[in-house]
């Protein structure tokens, strides 16, 4: 997980709870409209996954003041077959919705650092993936 920081809470750094709440609804608008991977979101409920994204970066990042009371991010993610190019789509939403709302770089940098921790947490390899959903793995005939 990310380096433990003191002396500043992201919700504060970001401008308060209803910016924060503005924020991750800006997330999570593009990541259940992203052609690549909003598919992951579908049966999702966005207000759910707003307040509890909400409460996990607040209990990780800064002073850490919030609580998370959700699963763990490995349990909340293994039977989503997640490979690495869905990951760094997401990742880069972040990344764009971060900047566009201009959130300081200190604050910027430890909560993409979160987020690329949990990167093999949450990430399948492709014959896992196929593994999970069903599908035959291809292999070769020697």
């Amino acid at each position: 997980m990310a380096e433990r920081q003191t002396g500043w809470d992201v919700i504060e750094e970001v401008g308060g709870r209803a910016r924060m709440e503005t924020l991750m609804r800006a997330f999570y608008d593009r990541l259940f409209d992203d052609l690549m991977i909003g598919f992951f979101f579908a049966m999702s409920d966005k207000e759910a996954l707003i307040a509890s994204q909400s409460d996990y970066v607040h209990a990780h990042l800064g002073s850490r003041q919030g609580r998370y009371q959700g699963p763990p991010i490995r349990q909340a993610h293994q039977k989503m077959p997640i490979l690495v190019g869905h990951f760094d789509r997401r990742h880069q939403i972040l990344i764009d919705v971060l900047e566009e709302f201009e959130v300081p770089a200190h604050v910027r940098e430890a909560w993409l650092g979160l987020d690329r921790a949990m990167r093999d947490l949450v990430i399948r390899q492709g014959d896992q993936a196929r593994q999970e959903m069903g599908y035959e793995v291809f292999r070769p005939k020697e």
